[in-house]
């Protein structure tokens, strides 16, 4: 009968009303965009998506993507550029050519990026009055299409200078909280004719209007500026001389990780710390001779957990950079990439699937290539807010 609604075929009934069937089919759509697209069509299909547990599977089967990535020059206030990946699945190419990667301006002026976080770009503008660095820091989301909502400026941070001391490096950290987010300032201080340094962690809680000095720790060991340190279960992880610094932020502790034998920190990029994707151990990245060494830092010990060889790769890029020694600018928090540099290029390397790509080359007027820091699409997803007429089953 004309305008009467169609019952489906009893063979598709009979699979979408079992709730085990349509679990497994939702769990296999492969993206987040498609998964909150899944969700947009009942409540019944939004209750499975939205489910913590299915949420956990869902993301095991299908890690969260690397989009692109941005690299972050030093010497100049708005250099920021950002990279799109290539060969992303047309799903994904669409959302980054929907994206707006370029951070907003606030106070009319850029800032420079320092990190990306779960489908965020975090930037800081700095300005110095007499004794004092004044830091304002702000959070972007580029996969935000209201534009009123894309940018969140943070209160100032204020740090004062006093003779006979420098700030030798400084690194913001951000943590994911059920309710928002929380950052942490740290900035290590040298102090002139004294051993050692003063690591000041500052603090801002979700809800907070200032940002307030949670704690001060004294080392006998510098602190390297390089490789960054990295941030998990309320504790930050730092390279310093042969050993890693513990900057313990609950129990407000300073201890040490001796490195494993033949792995030390120098200036010249072979060694950087990563952490687990659920935050529970600490990874360390190690490159020597063309062999990019894998390490697990758990229990007490080191255990070496994998090795890649990248002569065989590296042997088209070599013809190019013949004599190029290989640094690693970064590595990825689930230890599934790892970004290298190799004379003027940079190479994103897979290391699951163990393929090895060019995705960058220095221009002839760039003198170095600056930070890497790669934009991974976020993770959950935000699901629709569904409409009466789409609660029916």
């Amino acid at each position: 009968m004309q305008g009467e609604a169609r019952l489906p075929p009893a063979c598709v009934s009979k699979v979408l009303d079992d709730e085990d069937l349509l679990s497994e089919i939702i769990v296999r759509v492969g993206f987040p965009t498609s998964l909150v697209r899944a969700a947009a069509v009942c409540r019944r299909w939004l209750s499975h998506a939205s489910d913590g547990a299915f949420l956990r599977r869902f993301r095991e089967l299908h890690p969260p993507r690397l989009l692109g990535f941005y690299i972050a020059e030093r010497d100049y206030p708005a250099s920021e550029r950002f990279f799109p990946m290539l060969h992303l699945p047309p799903e994904l190419a669409a959302v980054v050519r929907r994206a707006s990667f370029r951070p907003d301006a606030y106070d009319g002026a850029h800032a420079h990026v320092v990190g990306c976080s779960n489908g965020s770009v975090l930037t800081h503008r700095a300005s110095f009055c007499l004794d004092t660095f004044k830091l304002v820091f702000a959070r972007h989301r580029p996969l935000c299409y209201e534009r009123g909502m894309r940018m969140t400026i943070l209160p100032g941070l204020k740090l004062r200078t006093s003779p006979g001391s420098i700030y030798n490096w400084t690194q913001l950290f951000s943590k994911q909280e059920e309710d928002g987010w929380s950052y942490f300032y740290l900035t290590v201080k040298d102090i002139m004719d004294a051993p050692g340094v003063l690591l000041y962690v500052y603090m801002l809680q979700n809800g907070d209007d200032v940002w307030r000095l949670h704690l001060t720790l004294a080392s006998d060991l510098h602190a390297w500026k390089s490789p960054k340190g990295v941030l998990f279960d309320n504790k930050i992880y730092l390279a310093a001389d042969d050993a890693i610094l513990i900057l313990d932020l609950t129990a407000s502790i300073l201890s040490t990780i001796q490195l494993p034998q033949g792995v030390s920190f120098d200036l010249s990029g072979t060694t950087m710390l990563s952490r687990a994707d659920d935050g529970s151990v600490l990874y360390l990245i190690h490159i020597k001779e063309l062999q990019l060494q894998i390490w697990l830092h758990n229990g007490g010990n080191w255990l070496l957990v994998d090795t890649v060889c990248l002569s065989e790769m590296c042997a088209n890029f070599l013809e190019d950079e013949p004599t190029a020694d290989i640094r690693i600018n970064h590595v990825g928090d689930y230890n599934e990439f790892v970004f290298l540099e190799m004379g003027r290029c940079v190479l994103y390397l897979d290391v699951k699937n163990r393929t090895l790509r060019k995705v960058y080359k220095m221009t002839a007027d760039e003198y170095y290539l600056g930070d890497i820091y790669p934009f991974m699409m976020s993770w959950p997803p935000i699901f629709p807010t569904l409409s009466p007429a789409r609660n029916a089953t």
